[in-house]
């Protein structure tokens, strides 16, 4: 693993390629990482679902900036759907953490997920571009309307987001698969 000084990544700019897997605050494998209890009238419900699209950002001496993430794809509970997102990181290693907002969205519901930080990387597969950022965390579900009201559970997520450079204006790429237990209301 090639992780440079603070001070090799001031002159370069930074190496934040590697913390670009904050789109994952929309993507990624999610399971269940702990019990869920469902609500009075409610119920657990597993989901699983597909996902790709682009995401656009600025890198700019280590700090990252994730504008938006959009993708389609399909899961279960809100069938047909989309993925948006925003968030950031700052990168310092081979592999560093992430945080962020999103939902996944689609006709028969909406998930509302936050990235946890304290838990979540993305790691570079290289300095410069090309690179594929290969990206893991816990999400927490912090909401959700229609199948998905009230949706609440730890998940956690995998993916990857690949990128022309690691500097800069740059647009990625992404692919995610998910699965995984949420405890919704009625």
């Amino acid at each position: 693993m090639f992780v440079r000084t603070s001070s090799e990544r001031h002159r370069s700019g930074g190496v934040p390629a590697r913390a670009l897997a904050t789109v994952a605050v929309v993507l990624g494998t999610v399971v269940a990482v702990g019990p869920l209890t469902a609500y009075a009238g409610g119920k657990v419900i597993s989901f699983s679902g597909h996902y790709s699209g682009t995401t656009s950002l600025l890198i700019n001496n280590g700090v990252v900036t994730i504008s938006s993430v959009h993708g389609t794809g399909s899961g279960t509970i809100v069938g047909a759907s989309t993925v948006t997102g925003s968030g950031g990181a700052s990168a310092s290693a081979q592999c560093d953490p992430f945080e962020g907002t999103g939902a996944i969205t689609g006709k028969q519901a909406k998930i509302d997920l936050t990235v946890l930080k304290s838990s979540s990387q993305g790691c570079s597969s290289g300095e410069s571009g090309p690179v594929t950022v290969k990206i893991s965390g816990t999400a927490k579900a912090t909401g959700g309307t229609g199948k998905a009201a009230g949706a609440s559970g730890m998940l956690k997520f995998t993916g990857s987001v690949n990128l022309k450079g690691t500097s800069g204006s740059q647009m990625g790429t992404f692919t995610a698969t998910l699965t995984g237990k949420l405890s919704v209301k009625g």
